[in-house]
């Protein structure tokens, strides 16, 4: 058994290291060097699994602190990939370095003096604490990706996004969670219990081994279309590439179509419309749709394309009207006055009311 284990760790870490090196030389851009540095984390997790690391204390020490960096790095990967015109909130930083901090030198410190975390509210510091914090991550992660599917224009971005769920989901779910219900085990089973089995390290290494081929795999098949995704040079004119070069020249009338339904029709105005929605009012194919306003009208998701009418008819109204701003939002198509001062200030930098005043 020990001899599988090392193999699949050897396997695992071949491949990351791999996938690390490839996207640190190939490819230019912040999300390439997050893959790259997640690979590498990735790579200290499983070698610190190893007997020869595993027993030399400094060198598991060090490892593992790198290798906690990786859930956190993979929130960022679908943070940048997947949510557009938004920023990291500063807030977000600081409770990972409250998690490095507390874990790592917490740990460091139970290791000279284990008294630390054999009371409960050390452990609870030091282990149940970021234990969570890494969970909640983790699903966060998970609600990145899959939050925006339906509005999403760019294809391979809608596929990547239910590989992202299976592939990371599963792998984040049984390291990260099965590890917080095991910690937290202790407050009610005697010790040494647990209520869930630790996963044998060679069936993660093995895991990780097969998705990353997998993913390497993806990625050759993608090639030009992958290297726009990852570099992010979709913003503006490379849209056709990564959707393909079908529906490229689209009939004006179609297009006035469009704007005469969202204009005229102020279809915009419903809460809650998606794109199928308009599919259907517009008789064509929602994958076409989609294509047309990614590539013709220059939107990367749908959310985006509905504000820029919403945001228009609203900013007509905060000028010609008295009608208060709340009611103007919900108007206008707006579920909620928050949304629509979010939008808003997104695309004025000034809030509704600051709009009107001014």
């Amino acid at each position: 058994m020990n001899q599988i284990a090392d193999l699949a760790a050897i396997l695992a870490i071949s491949q990351l290291v791999f996938v690390g090196v490839y996207f640190l030389t190939h490819y230019q851009g912040l999300l390439a060097r997050l893959i790259s540095l997640y690979s590498f984390c990735l790579s200290a997790y499983v070698l610190a699994g190893l007997p020869l690391i595993s027993g030399n204390l400094f060198s598991f020490f060090l490892l593992f602190r790198f290798a906690t960096l990786a859930p956190f790095i993979l929130w960022v990967i679908a943070f940048t990939l997947f949510v557009d015109n938004e920023k990291i909130h500063p807030a977000t930083w600081f409770v990972i370095l409250y998690f490095e901090l507390t874990r790592g030198v917490g740990i460091g410190i139970s290791y000279i003096y284990p008294a630390l975390t054999i009371n409960d509210f050390g452990f609870v510091v030091v282990q149940i604490i970021p234990q969570g914090i890494m969970l909640l991550f983790a699903l966060h992660t998970i609600y990145l990706a899959y939050h925006g599917y339906g509005p999403d224009l760019l294809e391979q971005r809608r596929r990547l996004r239910l590989s992202f769920v299976v592939i990371m989901g599963v792998l984040l779910i049984v390291v990260v969670g099965s590890g917080f219900i095991n910690l937290f085990s202790r407050f009610f089973l005697e010790e040494n219990q647990t209520i869930l089995p630790f996963v044998p390290d060679y069936l993660i290494s093995l895991y990780i081994f097969v998705m990353t081929f997998l993913f390497c795999q993806r990625i050759f098949q993608l090639n030009q279309e992958a290297t726009t995704l990852i570099t992010g040079g979709n913003k503006s004119t490379d849209k056709t590439r990564l959707n393909g070069n079908s529906q490229n020249k689209v009939d004006p009338s179609f297009l006035e179509k469009i704007k005469q339904t969202m204009e005229e029709g102020k279809l915009y105005t419903q809460t809650g419309l998606t794109i199928s929605d308009l599919a259907d009012n517009l008789s064509i194919q929602e994958y076409r749709l989609r294509r047309i306003i990614n590539q013709q009208l220059n939107f990367r998701n749908f959310n985006q394309f509905l504000n820029n009418y919403r945001i228009e008819d609203a900013c007509n109204r905060l000028k010609e009207t008295n009608t208060p701003v709340s009611t103007i939002a919900l108007d206008v198509g707006y579920a909620s006055l928050s949304v629509f001062n979010k939008a808003f200030k997104e695309r004025y930098g000034v809030t509704p009311t600051e709009f009107r005043n001014s």
